[in-house]
């Protein structure tokens, strides 16, 4: 396989960190799985890794050989199956949670509630910091806060906001601009304290392969070096806890929301066309999960005309098949649909979406994410598909706390997991 000069620079950067790496590991895969993972001394360390948009089938392409190498040491699942729709807050909320959208009240990335009159959309620091949209989650930070332990969250959707009066112990608002070296930096710098002090949970997010699988596509030269200056960064983040003398004692848990899919223009479903002939129909949602509210018109006529698309799938929230788990949340619209793979609404035939999209069927397989677990007490193992409600009982395990009431399965501790926290 041919790289480019940019992919070759991180190449060399990741491959530099990676040999030091796996001089520490390496030392170890002499002796049997459960001798090689003995506790070093000292507290352990829980990281989650959000890669916003980073297909599973992206590793196979060679970019990324620290993400390879830690695959190869720990447990690989062959997609990440995420919850409905495969859109980014509803994902990221449900891998620190264990439930689907519809119990945790993130439905979308953009919504409505009856009972405000400001919408809920992505880059409002207003709503983001606003209680009210984040009453209904409970994830991880509030339950470590509970039971005496600390977390740092650069960044996750939620830890910018009280809930249920708690919050991680070191969070920022929400920079997209702030550099993968600026992220790194500021995580350690966050970590470099006494074990007393130190987080015993922490989140790290990189968005860059979501935004140009949307902007280039997901099959684009934009996306391999996304995904090789995310490796990279992973590799600077190791070589730092190494320095801190933590990366023995880390559990890496490496996870992203969603895959992404090509939408060729062509294939722009007109919402305006769809519903000329119902004029008080408001659209809330357009992409591939698209909704509408009927504002007084005629379910059975309205629903009539959306599923005579021969490329959508629409039905009225509360009869939304059970395997999609929305239910019929509030924040929902009145009707819901599902584009075809490769489609998706827009508001009309002029304004198609972008190149690279999601919220498809989870079922889709271009929806399915990279899910890697690896590092201290992670045994090497392999698993088909898991669903993203499977990690927080995963991540419950490694931090041993008592976990709230979720949706997931053990089938990641099972698999993976040597030993238990006391």
């Amino acid at each position: 396989m041919r790289h480019g000069p940019v992919i070759r620079r991180f190449f060399a950067l990741s491959w530099l960190i990676l040999t030091a790496f796996l001089a520490v590991e390496g030392r170890t895969q002499q002796h049997s799985s459960e001798s090689r993972q003995q506790a070093p001394e000292g507290k352990p360390l829980v990281l989650l890794i959000g890669l916003d948009g980073f297909r599973a089938d992206y590793l196979a392409r060679g970019h990324a050989p620290v993400l390879q190498s830690l695959a190869q040491q720990g447990l690989l699942v062959k997609g990440l199956v995420p919850v409905f729709p495969s859109l980014t807050f509803p994902n990221h909320i449900s891998l620190v949670t264990g439930v689907h959208p519809g119990q945790h009240g993130i439905v979308n990335n953009n919504m409505r509630d009856p009972m405000r009159s400001e919408r809920f959309r992505l880059g409002s620091s207003a709503v983001m910091q606003d209680p009210f949209w984040w009453s209904e989650a409970k994830p991880i930070w509030t339950t470590l806060k509970r039971q005496g332990k600390r977390s740092a969250t650069l960044f996750w959707p939620g830890s910018e906001v009280r809930i249920q009066g708690l919050q991680p112990d070191h969070w920022l608002p929400y920079e997209h601009g702030m550099s993968h070296e600026k992220r790194v930096e500021l995580l350690l710098q966050w970590l470099d304290r006494p074990d007393e002090d130190r987080a015993d949970f922490a989140t790290i997010y990189f968005s860059d392969v979501d935004s140009m699988g949307h902007a280039k596509g997901p099959d684009s030269e934009e996306v391999n070096r996304a995904i090789a200056k995310v490796d990279a960064s992973i590799a600077s983040l190791m070589a730092g806890l190494q320095k801190l003398g933590l990366l023995a004692r880390t559990s890496f848990v490496i996870a992203a929301d969603h895959g992404m899919r090509f939408v060729p223009m062509v294939n722009t479903i007109d919402a305006e066309a769809i519903t000329a002939k119902f004029p008080k129909v408001r659209w809330e949602w357009f992409g591939a999960t698209s909704g509408l509210d009927l504002n007084g018109e005629d379910e059975a006529a309205l629903l009539a005309r959306l599923n005579a698309e021969p490329h959508l799938r629409c039905w009225p929230k509360a009869a939304l098949p059970s395997r999609l788990g929305l239910a019929a949340h509030r924040r929902a619209p009145d009707l819901v649909c599902l584009a075809a793979p490769g489609y998706s609404v827009a508001p009309n035939r002029f304004k198609p979406g972008p190149l690279g999209q999601h919220g498809f069927d989870p079922e889709d397989e271009q929806m399915h994410g990279l899910l890697i677990v690896s590092g201290h007490r992670i045994r090497p193992s392999r698993l088909d598909l898991v669903s993203v409600l499977d990690v927080y009982p995963l991540l419950c395990a490694l931090l041993g706390i008592r976990g709230e009431p979720h949706q997931g399965s053990d089938r990641l501790v099972q698999a993976g997991l040597l030993t238990k926290m006391p």
